[in-house]
């Protein structure tokens, strides 16, 4: 199946009417569930590791829309990698959100279950909209290799990239100054609802130690899954069926909430 394409926006330039794209994977029939899938930064909609995300929604008869947010060298939207900042990205992911509830119906989705699901920068920016405007109207987060603050992926530069902060200068030259205003913590006492985690032991620019803090400052214990073969983008394996179970799972606690 090939989803649908829809733009949003027509501005060339990186503000709030910015051209972008969703791409829209309907259900057989109308479903009471739509899932939203944010890719990270410099990322794209249908990535291999986001159509892994995409595919297990699916199977659970999600309809799913999934961003090709702005900033990014691997989609159509508009902007450069360099032009990225973390407050667009969290952005365009809201113009999703607010798109998906104007037209819901259109969409086959009844409007009753809302399911945000996001990988690295895409996942802060669920996790930072489900505890700001959206407290209380999303059914479940699903995070894979979470960003957790600015301060926190500065370090894992320091630490794990040879040459780490130099290359962030030039490939994103706003970054220094504009990522530390970011911090998960500052709100994550709101992240109440059920919450799956997914991280990579290998993984170098989100290290699961700084996925294992946000773990466990987390309000209630999310379902957590250290992935011993993956780096950042789910590597290793399709992960379908623990994907799946974790869609199911989630689902369950929110009925029972």
């Amino acid at each position: 199946m090939t989803p649908e394409a829809i733009p949003l926006g027509s501005s060339d330039f990186p503000d709030a009417a910015a051209r972008m794209s969703v791409e829209l994977w309907r259900t057989e029939a109308p479903s009471p569930r739509l899932a939203i899938t944010a890719h990270g930064r410099n990322g794209a909609a249908r990535a291999p590791h986001m159509q892994k995300l995409i595919d297990a929604y699916r199977a659970r008869n999600y309809v799913v829309l999934s961003p090709d947010c702005c900033a990014s060298a691997w989609n159509d939207s508009a902007g450069s990698e360099a032009d990225f900042l973390l407050e667009n990205h969290v952005r365009d992911v809201r113009r999703t959100i607010e798109w998906a509830i104007a037209n819901a119906a259109t969409l086959g989705w009844s409007g009753s279950h809302l399911a945000l699901c996001g990988h690295s920068m895409g996942a802060y920016a669920v996790a930072r909209l489900a505890a700001s405007e959206y407290l209380g109207r999303v059914a479940h987060l699903l995070l894979v290799s979470p960003f957790t603050s600015g301060a926190r992926q500065i370090e894992a530069r320091e630490k794990y990239h040879p040459d780490g902060i130099a290359n962030l200068k030039r490939e994103v030259p706003r970054a220094l100054d504009e990522w530390p205003r970011h911090d998960i913590f500052k709100v994550i006492d709101r992240l109440a609802l059920p919450v799956a985690v997914f991280a990579g032991a290998k993984d170098i620019v989100a290290p699961p130690e700084n996925v294992r803090e946000f773990v466990e400052r987390l309000p209630s214990p999310p379902l957590y899954r250290l992935l011993p073969e993956a780096s950042h983008c789910l590597e290793g394996g399709d992960y379908q069926t623990d994907l799946i179970e974790a869609i199911d799972r989630l689902d369950a606690a929110a009925l029972s909430a």
